[in-house]
């Protein structure tokens, strides 16, 4: 059987979808009989495969997210009229998408992933995918044999939305790189910030980093080594956050603004960090949590989506639609050492019940 694998979603510094088909796809990999199955993943990213056992597919980088929205454009186009001529020219049995670009030009059978239905929740953010949710996914939906999303909470909103078979739809959750997300005995960070709460994920709205600021504000006089760790997020909308905070007293002293974190050191930017403020409006899943749990580092999330189900009883849970409520955690979790541990002990237990081998094999059962 040769499974194609859509992994076009990749580019060169991969975020929450790009994590997710990278570790899928290697884990996958290594379940696969060779002798009896080919795994053919097209990619503008080769390097994150070149050490498995699957077959390479190279595909423009014109198509890649960091394009922005012509990448899109460029990106449904290519998956509409050129794919399906390459899908057919390698002879594929199965198309599995690590998204939502599927392709209505093929009569093999087709499985897409939807992570979550952003989109749609939050339109003036996103309108050029608003359009591709609201229309052209219900089409795809049709010709797709079945739905992987990532948590429960997901699956009830596909449902909700799309009135999709709740039978064809299949949850193979996220996880995290246990060999590379540990607790970090390097103190790079602490010795460069000194206390800090982490945020991470600035690029996006919904990420709610306006009212964490503002939370932040109300609770800075008492926790006044304190500063607010910002990472992620493009240039273009940090300057407005700056922008809009210039007349908060102090703001350049205790709001620190990160542009990239490598991989590698972000286990240590987690576990240097006193807690992680996830205020997120909506989540289909929440990866940065988990990582933030596997380093030791507790977590204070929405109580909202898919996060109560991801994070269970491991996690600080605050109103995100409520600057006083996250106020008032933010100063409950840092003033009190003896929480943070509790947290910290659930957090590392919680974490164990999330694995992409598991994952992948849950994925494998759907493609056979």
């Amino acid at each position: 059987m040769k499974i194609a694998i859509n992994a076009t979603i990749l580019d060169d510094r991969p975020t929450g979808l790009g994590v997710f088909t990278i570790n899928i796809i290697q884990n996958l990999s290594k379940l696969i009989d060779s002798k009896k199955d080919e795994i053919i993943v097209y990619t503008s990213n080769p390097s994150f495969f070149r050490e498995y056992p699957v077959t390479i597919k190279k595909v423009n980088s014109m198509i890649q997210p960091k394009r922005g929205k012509l990448g899109g454009v460029i990106r449904f186009l290519w998956s509409q009229f050129i794919f399906p001529l390459r899908l057919k020219a390698d002879r594929i049995d199965i198309l599995y998408s690590t998204t939502h670009h599927g392709t209505f030009f093929t009569k093999k059978k087709q499985i897409l992933t939807i992570h979550d239905l952003l989109p749609l929740k939050f339109p003036k953010q996103h309108k050029l995918q608003y359009y591709y949710f609201k229309y052209v996914l219900p089409l795809l939906l049709k010709k797709a044999s079945k739905i992987i999303t990532v948590s429960e909470n997901t699956k009830k909103d596909i449902y909700q939305h799309y009135n999709y078979p709740l039978n064809k739809i299949h949850i193979v959750p996220n996880s995290y790189n246990k060999e590379h997300f540990c607790v970090s005995k390097e103190t790079i960070y602490k010795e460069k910030y000194g206390d800090y709460i982490l945020f991470v994920g600035a690029s996006y709205p919904h990420k709610n980093l306006i009212k964490a600021i503002e939370a932040f504000f109300l609770v800075k006089d008492k926790l006044p080594s304190c500063k607010l760790v910002i990472t992620g997020g493009r240039e273009e909308y940090r300057e407005k956050i700056k922008e809009r905070f210039k007349d908060f007293k102090d703001f350049n002293k205790i709001v620190v603004f990160i542009n990239y974190v490598q991989y590698k050191d972000l286990p240590t930017l987690y576990s240097n960090a006193l807690a992680l403020l996830y205020p997120s409006l909506y989540e289909g899943f929440g990866i940065p949590p988990i990582e933030a749990m596997a380093c030791g580092c507790p977590v204070i999330v929405s109580n909202t989506s898919s996060l109560p189900e991801v994070c269970g009883e491991a996690a600080y849970y605050i109103n995100p639609e409520d600057v006083i409520d996250i106020a008032k955690g933010i100063e409950t979790v840092l003033k009190n050492e003896n929480l943070r541990k509790q947290l910290s002990v659930k957090g590392l237990e919680r974490v164990k019940k999330y694995s992409w081998e598991e994952s992948a094999k849950k994925l494998l059962d759907c493609l056979i």
